[in-house]
């Protein structure tokens, strides 16, 4: 591509540099061989040029693709971590409800049983208090029996 730009500065300089046509405003002479075979050099080096331009823009243009698709893949792999995240912080709080149910559950269970348990204690004192007062009676009953003879 280089060449090409060396090339036009050549026939630049040759068009500046050639003589004035008498009378002609912006008419030069010029010497056609030297001017065609500059022509010549660039046909020659255009098609080049133009098929390294194509591969070039070719190659981007699958680069552009390979990313974007690389790109999807990210965006959907990123996609599925947030929805694990969600779900894995979905089955978090489920776990943590339940948790929390089975505590409750458990703490009432417990306080069930220790009321049952106090029920119970108390009605089984509450009979050995009476036998002992029947007992204490009969105690009683026979001091005084005693006391009597």
């Amino acid at each position: 591509m280089m060449e090409i730009f060396r090339i036009l500065d050549e026939m630049e300089q040759m068009v500046k540099n050639s003589k004035k046509v008498p009378l002609m405003n912006d008419k030069v002479l010029i010497e056609s061989h030297r001017f065609l075979d500059r022509l010549d050099r660039i046909r020659a080096i255009l098609p080049e040029d133009l098929e390294t331009a194509r591969i070039l823009l070719s190659e981007k243009e699958r680069i552009v693709k390979e990313a974007c698709a690389e790109a999807e893949t990210v965006m959907e792999q990123s996609r599925d971590h947030v929805a694990r995240m969600v779900d894995d912080n979905e089955i978090t709080r489920n776990a943590m409800k339940m948790a929390e149910d089975i505590i409750a559950k458990a703490e009432q269970v417990a306080q069930d049983i220790r009321r049952d348990a106090d029920d119970y204690a108390d009605g089984l004192l509450s009979h050995m208090e009476i036998v002992l007062k029947k007992g204490l009676d009969a105690v009683q009953q026979g001091r005084e029996a005693l006391r009597q003879e």
